[in-house]
């Protein structure tokens, strides 16, 4: 019988934070992958020979999960095993080999000839590796710069060392400790993320800005299975020849009121001042794709808890048939949380895996990841963008690791987005810089109005219960129109757009129009 476990009666990966896993196999390899999965995976192997589930102990003490080579011939065993994302690792054995293949928060690795092979993102990731001498066989990342030295130490010995070169600020995923005596071979790799993988470097978000600006679309052009091709559904004709214009409007009536049961015909359009016929208007039939930004970089420890309850209130505001998003901003670094998805119950669980407040806050680089994610790629369905956060980028705050992107150009891109953005601003910053906090919030205004959303103030992440019942009303009162304008001739210029709705005393909030690209 293979020794393959999923532990569940040692841990629920899902509701742990910071666990170590804690490897120790005398003689044999110990092999490590990082996966996106919720469980650790462990199997044992002779050569390619699986062994048995007695060959080796598994054990949890309070956040350290334990495991243990013990085979019962007393030969050596190789050790694999499948890691979730978040949990650390500490490894160590004598003439084995150690490889590890993918992100770790923190890593302390030890053998004393075993050959070292790390796979690793290495442009986010440190490492100080003390070897008694250099290896023969000495591979390195191209692209990535390392210090090699030689370093003193009692009684006349000498260490030599290999150590990163990243900036002492630098936003980092990952620290990795490695002791060594007389290894064969160290070789360091570049990890080449998969395309769904649940965490993204806020440095990418430059050139998905700059393909929003230029129209090229998003880098994965097809909807995930389960995507509305149409806003309009089986009742809306799109003709193939021709370019349409998807907008997403909002109509409340005097008192704030969502107003429901609009048609295509209670609107009208002017695109440049000439009237164009809308062929669609879709509202509450039309399912909602709701994408949640929380910023947990600049918050406290406690807090936490409060942005997962709150995270738990959006997924419950969302209907049937809504899917619903989980993201996340911390270390400096945006995680997937939980993909849009409509499995309410699965995603209410997923809350829990939040990561850690930390880091930097290169905010205006998250909310560019947030909308590439997943709702760049669903044009022409009702799609929002709500930002948890206080809306200090460290662009505003004039600290260490600010965004890559201009603001100037989010917003140039926000005019253009299948989204509505909603930043629930969060005041407790104000106590602290009150200049930066208005600064703050008037940048996140102009964001939302952008997008054609609006901004909800909240006196701190404590004081959300007030939102949701404008948020849900706020959803309610959204429309998505599609129209093929007249002017096909599309030449790059804006094109201001003019929507109204043919009845007294409601209020029509859209964005002010698009580039004809």
């Amino acid at each position: 019988m293979a020794f393959r476990t999923l532990l569940a009666a040692i841990l629920a990966a899902t509701a742990l934070q910071a666990v170590t896993v804690d490897v120790q196999n005398r003689y044999g390899a110990i092999h490590v992958v990082v996966a996106d999965q919720t469980q650790i995976t462990v199997e044992a192997r002779r050569g390619e020979e699986k062994r048995p589930l007695t060959e080796a102990s598994i054990s949890r003490r309070m956040d350290r999960i334990l495991v243990r080579a013990t085979p019962q011939d007393g030969g050596p065993l190789d050790l694999h095993l499948t890691l979730p994302i978040g949990f650390r690792l500490e490894a160590e054995t004598e003439s084995g080999a150690l490889t590890v293949v993918g992100m770790l928060p923190a890593a302390r690795l030890g053998t004393e000839t075993g050959d070292i092979r790390l796979s690793i993102p290495w442009s986010v990731a440190r490492i100080t590796l003390d070897a008694d001498v250099k290896p023969p066989n000495l591979v390195l990342p191209k692209g990535q710069k390392f210090l090699q030295s030689t370093i003193d130490i009692s009684g006349g010995r000498t260490l030599w060392r290999l150590r990163d070169t990243l900036p002492e600020l630098a936003i980092v995923y990952g620290s990795y400790q490695v002791r060594t005596r007389r290894p064969q071979t160290i070789e360091l790799t570049e990890f080449v993320r998969p395309p769904d993988w649940p965490i993204q470097f806020h440095s990418e978000a430059p050139a998905l800005l700059e393909r929003m600006l230029n129209g090229e679309g998003p880098p994965t052009p097809s909807a995930p299975p389960g995507a509305n091709p149409e806003i309009g559904g089986s009742d809306a004709l799109f003709r193939s020849d021709v370019r349409m214009v998807n907008m997403m409007v909002s109509v409340t009536d005097n008192e704030g009121r969502p107003v429901t049961g609009l048609t295509g015909a209670d609107f009208s359009v002017r695109e440049n001042g000439d009237a164009q016929r809308v062929e669609f208007a879709g509202s509450e039939a039309t399912p909602f794709n709701l994408a949640i930004l929380l910023d947990l970089s600049g918050s406290a420890r406690q807090d936490r808890e409060h942005l997962r309850t709150a995270a738990e209130a959006f997924i419950r505001l969302a209907g049937d048939n809504d899917r619903v998003a989980i993201y996340a901003l911390a270390n400096g670094l945006f995680h997937v949380v939980s993909p849009l998805s409509n499995d309410h119950e699965k995603q209410l669980a997923e809350t829990k895996r939040l990561p850690e407040i930390s880091g930097a806050s290169p905010l205006y680089d998250a909310i560019t990841l947030a909308y590439a994610r997943e709702l760049w790629n669903r044009p022409g369905e009702r799609n929002a963008l709500i930002v948890v956060s206080d809306g200090l980028d460290n662009q505003v705050s004039k600290q260490e690791a600010p965004s890559s992107v201009k603001f100037s150009k989010l917003v140039k891109a926000a005019e253009e987005m299948n989204a509505l953005i909603y930043p629930v601003f969060l005041r407790s910053a104000e106590r602290f810089n009150p200049k930066f906090a208005t600064k703050a919030r008037e940048n996140m205004e102009k964001l939302a109005e952008a997008s054609g959303g609006r901004l909800f103030p909240a006196l701190s992440v404590e004081d959300l219960a007030p939102v949701f019942p404008e948020i849900e009303a706020e959803l309610r009162s959204v429309y998505g129109l599609a129209y093929y304008p007249k002017n096909q001739d599309f030449d790059g210029k804006w094109r201001k757009v003019e929507i109204k709705v043919d009845k007294s005393r409601v209020n029509v909030r859209a964005r002010p129009g698009y580039y004809a690209r």
